[in-house]
């Protein structure tokens, strides 16, 4: 995605100006909510802690004047007693009337205060909460009825006699003129069962009832001293408040107001703030415009010309107004082209006639050349090229995919497989017919990359022409099996002459002559086998071998061939082992696996050391069996794990003689029973040679070997 100078403009000025106001602005908002929050606090907790304390001092101020009282009429005779009540309720204009109690709550006597204008008869208390909390504990007891806005006292008065005194709560809390906190905060005084028993004149009743339902009411009332807290109301909304509790009554003051109403101010703050925030970013963007605006449009006229410059056009010029260092820009840009154009007509002439001698090398050779870039397109096809491809000469292929030009279908497997083959020298063989001849090629492809950059420009395809180098193989191979043929049979006459004289058929030999005679039997017995090798590669490659299958345990025919070889490896004192279950039977022709494993087992004895140890062993693996011979010798280089397969191949530096075909007959067997052989070595660990074959081979129809897994 491109980012225009209009969008790094706007971002920067946003960052540098509006993102610090807009920073500070929500740290300032922050630091006045939490400064209008502890002065509301503050102030609600005030103002509960001074309706607390008034309340706590007008149940206090009564209650000294009857404990006064009751005091002074411990020691008077009734009259006196009559007379004090009667000054006590005259003074004291809340008391409402006082009564004596009997054990069973019944009134006594009552005493009414002038002021109180009622005449009420003797009643029964026995069953007042307040009554039998004094009668039990033994100690005054205090009650609100918020009804009556009354407060009841009950004190003990000696010989089971209770005092009962009611005082007047109406006028003091009249007084205490309770008022609302902004438009829907109040405070409400609850008694010690959270009933609220005072609120503000001009709050509905169902509004201060629901206070008492709130948590903050009920923790209030158990709180042993005042507190401020935020809390929800149970309809969601979000509140302030703080409470006291009135220790004198064992109810509570609590003040609450909603959030919202107390933060309107710093709301207010808050709405200012976005405006000027907002207002700062249209100011900002419109800068950010401006500036764009003045830059982009001439480096929009440099990046038109650049353009037309990368398209090969030195001729543009860019023209720049502006009196800034984009002029300046502008001026020096064509200035470079003009440069450019000079450069260009002197390197044309050069570019041509280097291409024409590049041209005329690519014509001249005898190998097939083709480079093609990174998407797989021709890029160049010499001469014999096209030949090998079957595309005409004068016929356009620049710009084509490789495989839509191939027309053999014999070329384009090998094609693929070299072009995605990663392996260090990799080729195929291919053969081709051409329009008078049939050729042999080797197919190859490397990397094209230009010097000092690593990254390939595409690949270059070769197609190397060893039809000659077949030929001289084919003659080679021709002239070697001859040869061998006329070898053999002169052969066979001298080993069995050597064997008839060995028998003295012919007449007695002294122990030197017999020496001798042993001598050439060996020597001979050696180049016959060499010459048998022979013979057998060429008979193999040329697919005369004739293989019969029978069921052959392949332990005994390895253990038959340890057993006639291990004379051979007693002058070194070599160990063999055999490893393998005891019945491994596989469909196989018996003759050809005890060749297998005398030559695997012969190589072996060459070259392990004295004192080694060689393995022959075997393992079933389902549906095919794995067979091997290891030994403890000095091991393959790993260059030669495969060439060593192949005709004549020894590792060098190793002298121990033979043809170099043991292995390839080897190949040549497992590749007749449909299987493979490897070989695993480790410098200096020894080398162990390994061959798999399918289990349920069969010849089919044709006398051919199949296997009935599809192997």
């Amino acid at each position: 995605m491109k980012l225009r100078l209009l969008h790094k403009f706007a971002a920067v000025l946003v960052l540098v100006s509006v993102l610090p106001m807009v920073l500070l602005g929500v740290r300032l908002i922050d630091l006045g909510q939490l400064g209008v929050r502890t002065a509301i606090l503050e102030l609600h907790l005030t103002t509960a802690d001074k309706i607390a304390s008034d309340f706590n001092s007008y149940i206090r101020s009564a209650d000294q004047a009857l404990r006064a009282g009751m005091l002074a009429m411990s020691g008077m005779d009734w009259e006196n007693k009559q007379v004090l009540v009667t000054a006590l309720l005259e003074t004291r204009r809340e008391v409402r009337q006082i009564s004596v109690l009997s054990k069973d709550g019944a009134e006594v006597v009552k005493f009414v205060s002038p002021y109180d204008g009622r005449q009420q008869a003797l009643k029964k208390y026995g069953s007042d909460p307040g009554f039998k909390a004094c009668l039990a504990s033994g100690r005054r007891s205090l009650a609100v009825d918020p009804a009556t806005r009354t407060a009841v006292f009950y004190y003990p008065f000696g010989k089971g006699m209770v005092l009962r005194a009611e005082l007047d709560l109406g006028a003091f809390l009249d007084s205490l003129d309770l008022k609302r906190i902004g438009s829907q905060g109040f405070p409400v005084i609850l008694d010690a069962k959270a009933r609220p028993i005072a609120w503000p004149a001009d709050l509905p009743p169902a509004e201060a009832a629901s206070a008492a339902a709130w948590r903050v009411s009920r923790d209030a009332v158990k709180a042993l001293s005042s507190g401020s807290v935020e809390f929800d109301d149970g309809s969601g909304r979000q509140m302030l408040g703080a409470y006291a509790p009135i220790s004198e009554l064992g109810g509570a003051v609590v003040v609450s107001q909603p959030r919202e109403g107390a933060y309107r101010y710093a709301m207010f703050m808050r709405r200012q703030a976005i405006y000027a925030v907002l207002l700062f970013l249209a100011l900002a963007v419109a800068a950010a415009w401006f500036l764009s605006r003045s830059l982009s449009k001439p480096i929009m006229v440099l990046t038109r010309a650049a353009e037309h410059v990368a398209a090969g056009d030195f001729t543009r010029r860019a023209e720049v107004d502006t009196s800034d260092e984009l002029r300046d820009l502008a001026e020096t840009f064509n200035k470079m082209t003009a440069q450019l154009k000079a450069y260009s007509d002197m390197q044309v002439d050069r570019i041509i006639r280097e291409q024409k001698n590049t041209e005329a090398i690519l014509f001249s050779t005898e190998d097939g050349i083709l480079m093609i870039d990174t998407e797989g397109k021709v890029r160049v096809a010499n001469r014999k090229a096209r030949s090998v491809l079957g595309v005409a000469q004068d016929a356009p292929v620049e710009g084509l995919a490789l495989e839509s030009l191939i027309r053999a279908e014999a070329l384009l497997e090998p094609v693929r497989d070299v072009l995605g083959s990663d392996k260090e020298n990799y080729f195929r063989e291919v053969e081709i017919s051409l329009e008078h001849s049939r050729r042999f090629f080797k197919c190859f492809s490397r990397p094209i990359t230009a010097p000092g950059r690593n990254a390939p420009l595409g690949r270059l395809v070769g197609f190397y022409d060893i039809t000659l180098d077949k030929e001289l193989a084919r003659i080679k191979d021709e002239f070697l099996h001859s040869i061998t043929h006329d070898l053999r049979n002169p052969m066979g006459a001298i080993k069995g002459f050597v064997e008839f004289m060995l028998k003295e058929i012919p007449g007695p030999v002294n122990e030197a002559q017999k020496k001798m005679l042993v001598s050439i039997d060996r020597a001979a017995f050696r180049l016959l086998g060499m010459i048998n090798n022979i013979l057998d590669v060429a008979k193999m490659e040329a697919g005369k071998m004739e293989v019969k299958l029978a069921p052959v345990n392949l332990r005994e025919v390895a253990t038959r061939v340890i057993e006639l070889m291990e004379s051979l490896g007693q002058r070194k004192q070599i160990k063999f082992e055999v490893e393998g279950p005891d019945q491994l039977v596989v469909s196989a022709d018996s003759g050809l696996m005890e060749r297998m494993f005398t030559n695997l087992i012969g190589n072996a004895i060459k070259f392990t050391p004295e004192k080694g140890v060689i393995t022959a062993g075997m393992a079933d693996e389902g549906d095919r069996i794995t067979a091997w011979v290891r030994d403890t010798g000095d091991g393959i280089p790993p260059e030669y794990l495969d060439k060593v397969f192949e005709k004549f191949e020894q590792v060098k530096g190793q002298k121990a003689g033979g043809t170099g075909l043991g292995l390839t007959i080897c190949k040549y067997v497992a590749s007749a029973h449909l299987g493979r052989i490897w070989a695993e070595s480790e410098p200096g660990k020894g080398a162990k040679f390994v061959f798999s074959i399918p289990k349920d081979l069969f010849l089919d129809e044709a006398g051919k070997v199949a296997s009935r897994g599809g192997a």
